[in-house]
């Protein structure tokens, strides 16, 4: 192998290590806009796990690491989104008991309709047996 060959082969295999190292800083630059716009929280673990990269990565680049540390902290949790969980919780819950509460209403209304029209048929069918049966015109004398 020549000087010449060993100089191109280097320069080929760092190219290709910024190209690599470029694709990866853009992917994790995309994993912190991808949880800041899902509200999701931006750590190093969610960032690597989004960009597929690993954490040591993340924290050797100063750029991204001042993002995500940035981010982080401005990232701090809501205190309204529990309250509006709970009240989320609280009204499903309320839904809940009134639709069971209708429900039991509906069937002891059913119960009772199905009681009256067992009685009304029984009734029904009592009065034609008791009743005789009918008799055919009688024809005139001739």
């Amino acid at each position: 192998m020549t000087t010449d060959d060993r100089a191109t082969r280097t320069a080929r295999l760092t190219a290709a290590a910024h190209a690599r190292s470029a694709d990866t800083e853009a992917r994790a630059a995309r994993a912190i806009t991808r949880l800041h716009n899902s509200g999701q929280p931006i750590t190093f673990t969610a960032v690597a796990k989004t960009a597929g990269v690993s954490t040591s990565f993340l924290y050797q680049h100063s750029q991204l690491r001042a993002e995500i540390t940035s981010r982080r902290t401005q990232h701090a949790p809501n205190e309204t989104t529990p309250s509006a969980s709970r009240a989320t919780v609280e009204s499903l819950r309320t839904k809940l008991a009134a639709a069971t509460n209708r429900n039991r209403q509906l069937a002891e209304q059913v119960a009772q309709l199905t009681t009256e029209n067992q009685t009304l048929r029984s009734h029904l069918l009592q009065s034609r047996t008791q009743q005789p049966p009918p008799q055919p015109p009688s024809q005139p004398p001739l």
